[in-house]
């Protein structure tokens, strides 16, 4: 069901026990759970069903730190959220990663893989990937491991009839809720702006904020701030432990009989290479994958043969380039995707400036330590050697990750993954959610998508974020039949 506005929908005797704020694949995925559990819900949407400049305005904030993307760029402010930026790559992530481990330091999910598995079968459906299959080892310190695709799911193209056909779902689009206005240990009602109509109040029964990794914090942090802090009664980690997956290439290879093009081609599945299990723990880092990828052809015949003279001999080549601060790459790349550990000051904060409906924008703290280094250092050199051990090729790894140099700024980066913010513990000293994503201290407020990663692994986090959003769609569907 599809409603014009607020009124509209005040008026039409639809009530629902759940308001869902966002509808990207964590708000989207819930509305269809709780569909089949028979509980109405209301997907509320601050874009339209298609891409507006004006609406990405509202994503602009500042970044401190690290080069990162430009904010209002990095995610999509419209019907499917940033789905309709993703590439459609997805991996489970590992048991490992909901563990504790003594060298990541505030690890430790109050969750386990185990409780996410029973929602494979519906998150493969939804994404339309095939089942996933097990790690298989290359030596004792590299596994290969699977990476599945998907169409890629856009799910703004895939949903949007399916929405508004529906009976039990509604849908309000160009809606922007500005504040969560809260009761007695509960939030009792959502403060919304419409172009054209009037500030309107809906009361709401339960409330799951799916807006994505960055305004799930501040719709939460600006709620707070204008209510005396009675939205997130223990806010010590609200906005903080924020984290990426950075992005770099960190290697060139040479392989034999082309060995990287199967990492390259258009297919349903890829094998990736990642550290073990065992030599994170024995080299105390974090998760990583690694792909190679062809080097592009240079047209121009004299740079063709430059390129062949400096490649006879690449490692005399770079050893004379070094001296000019520069480097030259000969075969093919190897880039890597790593883990960044969580810390209390990569964070989410209030700016200074406003967005035209007078919400602050968002200032981004974000810095990559030297455990990010280390991760992304250790995970090539192991797989470097896990190619000698096989006589499949020989790496050199670039200098500024050997050397310690700035992190390159031509690089993508990072994933456009915003995991953290709103994180998932056992106490509310050390995060925002309970182990079912419910806000601690309130009755009805719960928040679904990836800020609410503990810690973000190697992988792409939309699977995870799916399986979470039918465990919780299970949860509130139990929970509002008793009631």
């Amino acid at each position: 069901m599809l409603f014009k506005n607020a009124g509209e929908l005040l008026r039409s005797g639809f009530r629902p026990r759940v308001h869902i704020v966002g509808s990207g694949p964590a708000g989207l995925s819930l509305a269809l759970r709780l569909q089949a559990k028979g509980v109405p819900c209301l997907v509320i949407e601050a874009g339209a069903y298609d891409f507006s400049p004006d609406s990405q305005n509202f994503y602009r904030g500042s970044v401190v730190g690290d080069r990162y993307h430009e904010l209002h760029e990095a995610r999509l402010r419209q019907f499917g959220g940033t789905s309709g930026h993703w590439s459609g790559w997805v991996c489970t992530m590992d048991a490992s990663d909901f563990e504790p481990r003594d060298h990541v330091p505030n690890s430790g999910w109050p969750i386990r893989s185990s409780d996410l598995q029973p929602y494979a079968a519906a998150a493969d459906e939804i994404l339309e990937v095939k089942p996933h299959r097990p790690d298989r080892p290359m030596t004792r310190d590299v596994d290969y491991i699977h990476y599945r695709y998907s169409p890629p799911v856009r799910f703004g193209d895939k949903y949007r009839e399916r929405l508004e056909q529906a009976h039990g779902i509604g849908v309000l689009l160009n809606t922007p809720v500005l504040e969560l206005l809260p009761g007695k240990g509960r939030i009792d009602a959502l403060r919304v702006a419409q172009v054209d109509q009037p500030i309107a109040d809906l009361p709401v029964d339960h409330v799951c904020i799916c807006t994505g990794g960055i305004e799930n914090s501040r719709l939460l942090l600006w709620s707070n701030q204008r209510h005396g802090r009675r939205v997130v009664p223990n806010a010590a980690a609200l906005g903080r432990f924020w984290m990426e997956h950075p992005v770099h290439v960190v290697a060139d290879v040479i392989t034999v009989d082309q060995y990287e093009a199967q990492f390259e081609s258009t297919v349903e599945e890829r094998w990736l290479f990642a550290p073990s299990d065992v030599a994170k723990k024995t080299h105390r880092i974090g998760g990583a994958h690694i792909w190679m990828r062809v080097h592009q052809e240079d047209p121009s015949y004299v740079k063709e043969l430059l390129h062949e003279a400096l490649c006879l001999a690449p490692q005399w080549s770079n050893q004379m380039l070094k001296r000019f601060g520069k480097e030259y790459h000969c075969g093919g790349l190897v880039q890597s995707e790593f883990e960044q550990f969580p810390l209390a000051e990569n964070c989410i904060e209030l700016g200074s400036g406003a967005d035209a409906l007078g919400v602050p924008q968002v200032r981004l703290h974000w810095r990559k330590s030297e455990a990010e280094r280390r991760t992304a250092l250790i995970s090539t050199r192991l797989l470097g050697e896990a190619l000698v051990e096989h006589n499949i090729g020989r790496m050199r790894i670039r200098n500024f990750l050997i050397d310690g140099l700035p992190w390159p700024l031509g690089d993508q980066t990072g994933g456009w993954h915003h995991m953290g913010g709103t994180r998932m513990s056992d106490s509310p000293s050390t995060g925002v959610v309970d182990r079912n994503s419910k806000v601690f201290g309130m009755d009805n407020l719960y928040v679904g998508g990836a800020s609410v990663f503990t810690t973000g692994g190697h992988a792409s986090p939309t699977y995870t974020v799916v399986q979470l959003a039918l465990r919780l769609g299970d949860h509130l569907g139990s929970k509002l039949r008793v009631a």
